[in-house]
Order: C-alpha cells, then sequence, then structure tokens
C-alpha cells in the first residue's frame, strides 16, 4: 500500500513538473486590436507592432502566472491582455481550456506607461 501511495505522489509531482516548465506563448491568439491608454490600436499603430513582434521574437521559456496582479502598461483584449513592467512580460488569453497566464522576467526595452506612450 504504501509503495503504491508513494508511486501515486511521484506521478503526480513528475506531471505537476512537466507541466509547469517553460511554456510558449501562442502568437496565433494575439488579437487585431487592443485598448492601450483609453485608445484603440491596430497593426498600423507602432505600439501593436512593437509589442507583437517582442512576444514573436520570444514566444518561448515562459513559466505559469497563478494569477499575481501586476502593475504595469496594460494593453487589453476581451480575450488576449498583456502587462510590460520594468523587468518582464505578462501575458493572459483565452484558449478552448480555459485561461493562460504566463509571465517572463526579462529585461527589456518596451515602454511600461502611458506616459512613456506616443
Amino acid at each position: 500500500m504504501k509503495a503504491l501511495l508513494a508511486l501515486i505522489i511521484l506521478s503526480s509531482f513528475g506531471s505537476y513538473v512537466s507541466y509547469a516548465q517553460a511554456q510558449d506563448v501562442n502568437v496565433e491568439l494575439i488579437p487585431l486590436e487592443f485598448t492601450l491608454c483609453g485608445k484603440v490600436i491596430t497593426r498600423k499603430d507602432a505600439e501593436y507592432v512593437e509589442i507583437r513582434n517582442w512576444l514573436s521574437e520570444n514566444k518561448s521559456g515562459w513559466d505559469i502566472d497563478w494569477n499575481t496582479p501586476i502593475a504595469g502598461l496594460l494593453y487589453s483584449y476581451p480575450s488576449y491582455s498583456i502587462v510590460v513592467f520594468p523587468t518582464g512580460v505578462h501575458v493572459g488569453y483565452k484558449t478552448d481550456n480555459g485561461f493562460t497566464r504566463l509571465i517572463k522576467s526579462k529585461k527589456h526595452n518596451l515602454k511600461t506607461s502611458c506616459e512613456s506612450v506616443s
């Protein structure tokens, strides 16, 4: 009985570690527009192009975020959000399986406040 319990615990832990390893951001789900600092931006706007390119270039190596509130520059859309903060980026988006929340700690040159947005 103890061996079975140990096997179940080890199996569960292994599944968790496998799931919690580095994740990829699904850039295919990025919407055609975001609300940024009270205005709608699209593929024609520099701010949209900048964040989309950054996510495309940095789509691997993300960690699961367990819904930590983070202050920063918010790109919002009902099914996709991005928060850029000085030491990284947080992404949340809706999938068929629920709502994915990922975070990446990385130095970047992205804008982090509405004051820095043109």
